[in-house]
Formats: C-alpha cells, sequence, structure tokens
C-alpha cells in the first residue's frame, strides 16, 4: 500500500471511533433529556463523508460495490463524491529516472 492509501486507511480508523464517541454521547445527552442537536449534526456529517471514503477505499483496493454495500432504493451514495476521493487518493505510477 502506498502513503496515500494509509493515510486514508488512518482516517477511516479515526473517524469510525470518532463516530462511535459521537454516537455515545449523543444517546446519553437523550436519556438525561439535554438534547444537542449540533452533536448529531456532526456525528451525521462524519458518517456521510466516511461512507464515501469508505466506498472508494474499497474500491481502490479491487472490491465489488456488491461487496462493499447493497443500499436500499433512495439510499444511493453521491457518485461524483465517490470518484473525486478516488482521483485524490488514487496512487500515480512512481516512474525511474535512469540516467546515462
Amino acid at each position: 500500500m502506498g502513503e496515500k492509501m494509509n493515510e486514508l486507511k488512518s482516517w477511516l480508523k479515526t473517524a469510525a471511533i470518532e463516530i462511535r464517541i459521537g454516537k455515545n454521547l449523543y444517546k446519553d445527552s437523550q436519556r438525561n433529556h439535554k438534547d444537542n442537536p449540533r452533536n448529531l449534526w456532526n456525528v451525521q456529517k462524519l458518517q456521510r463523508e466516511y461512507r464515501h471514503k469508505h466506498i472508494a477505499y474499497s474500491e481502490l483496493r479491487g472490491k465489488t460495490r456488491a461487496q462493499i454495500e447493497n443500499p436500499r432504493q433512495g439510499n444511493e451514495p453521491n457518485e461524483t463524491l465517490i470518484q473525486s476521493i478516488k482521483d485524490e487518493y488514487k496512487e500515480l505510477p512512481q516512474t525511474i529516472c535512469i540516467s546515462a
């Protein structure tokens, strides 16, 4: 794996932890009747970004879309966002310069 792919993988791991913590904090605030919709909004924003980066990462590693997810109708991911993420993290072929 290249450096950019490792960077994306570490972002995915960190974001997964942040999502889990954010969801737990939001649930706790609901249990205590202290709703904070801003926390939920931040978690939902991070979940959306995570979903698209996860799909792009998996496709760059050679997985098919059927292996990654099977979304219900009306919940399809944003294909242009996925393609832009793939373009950003795609490894450029390394060229070897041999000087004479």
